[in-house]
């Protein structure tokens, strides 16, 4: 198959891509002028790159000419709400402009890599599925919120004739760039011996099952479905005990507080502003790291005969990973 991805030069597009090249697929990518190419530079001269603006619908008309599936995995996750709109723009109506322009150019197949965030959470809710649906309660971050909206997009491009598939990833784990953010700072956390863990729960996933899970479903005649993609659930004390663990870390023994949560807030607030950074920490993620949710995976498991990664081996080959690239 011809390929098309966004977000190619990212954790999740970078292994989704050598899967598709181990499958024998072709792949056209889009970037820009300023990506990074370091997680994928060992397969970069394996794909064709266009360079271009997503928001340029003659450029996207281009860019899919003759493509059969695109895989759209770009998307700006923030939780500080003075990037909102900013997500929104891209999140949302970036998604509709590719909509669009695959039903222009007559592109069939659409797989979107969205999150387990779009998926509605509610008070005293314990386990979660594909059938539960967004109501907004106070578990929605505004990332949430832009990932419910940018699927609502995809659903409206199957009415108009796409055959669509999403996969609802949790907490991705892998060897993505170190001290830059992303999923890897679950990483540097335990690493850097941070005395403090979250008291709710964490959902978690191999980068590699997710590449193996979309690959799967794009070669698939499924179609207008989706699925949680979730290997595990893990106290974050035990989550960041077994990194730390695993890096010869001692690992963190103190519970935050809700006031400490609440101190963090606004000492982030107040940085934010005086630096024009991006706030680590809000009141949006501060809910939810108190929160308790499982991600069942029980429908991917079935309609693939998947199996996911054990966390123990995702984290050691994680850390194997890093080490080959930075001096941990």
């Amino acid at each position: 198959m011809k390929v098309f991805i966004t977000g190619a030069t990212g954790l999740v597009g970078s292994f989704i891509c050598r899967e598709l090249l181990s499958k024998g697929h072709s792949i056209r990518a889009v970037k820009r002028n300023t990506s990074k190419m370091t997680l994928v530079e060992d397969v970069a001269n394996q794909i064709e790159w266009v360079i271009g603006d997503m928001r340029d619908s003659q450029f996207l008309h281009g860019a899919l000419e003759g493509m059969d599936v695109v895989i759209h995995g770009a998307a700006i996750i923030s939780f500080d709400k003075r990037f909102e709109d900013r997500m929104y723009k891209t999140n949302v109506l970036g998604t509709a402009d590719l909509v669009n322009a695959c039903l222009k150019v007559g592109v069939k197949k659409f797989m979107h890599i969205s999150s387990v965030a779009a998926i509605g959470r509610k008070p005293d809710q314990k386990f979660i599925d594909e059938n539960d649906r967004w109501e907004g309660t106070k578990f929605d971050s505004i990332y949430a919120r832009s990932k419910y909206l940018q699927e609502l997009e995809v659903w409206r491009g199957a009415e108009e004739g796409l055959s669509v598939k999403i996969v609802n990833p949790s907490i991705i784990l892998g060897p993505g760039l170190w001290g830059e953010g992303g999923s890897t700072a679950t990483f540097k956390y335990a690493y850097d011996e941070k005395g403090f863990h979250p008291e709710g729960t964490v959902n978690f996933v191999d980068v590699r099952d997710v590449a193996k899970a979309v690959v799967k479903l794009v070669e698939s005649d499924i179609e207008g479905e989706r699925f949680v993609l979730n290997a595990g659930t893990l106290r974050y004390k035990d989550f960041f005990g077994k990194i730390a663990t695993a890096f010869g870390k001692k690992p963190p023994t103190k519970q935050v507080k809700p006031w400490m949560l609440s101190l963090a807030v606004a000492f982030e607030w107040l940085r934010s502003r005086f630096t024009g950074k991006e706030a680590m920490i809000t009141s949006d993620s501060a809910i939810l790291s108190r929160a308790n949710f499982h991600f069942k995976n029980d429908k991917i498991i079935k309609a693939l005969d998947f199996e996911f990664t054990p966390i123990e081996e995702s984290i050691s080959w994680t850390i194997s990973e890093l080490r080959k690239k930075y001096p941990l």
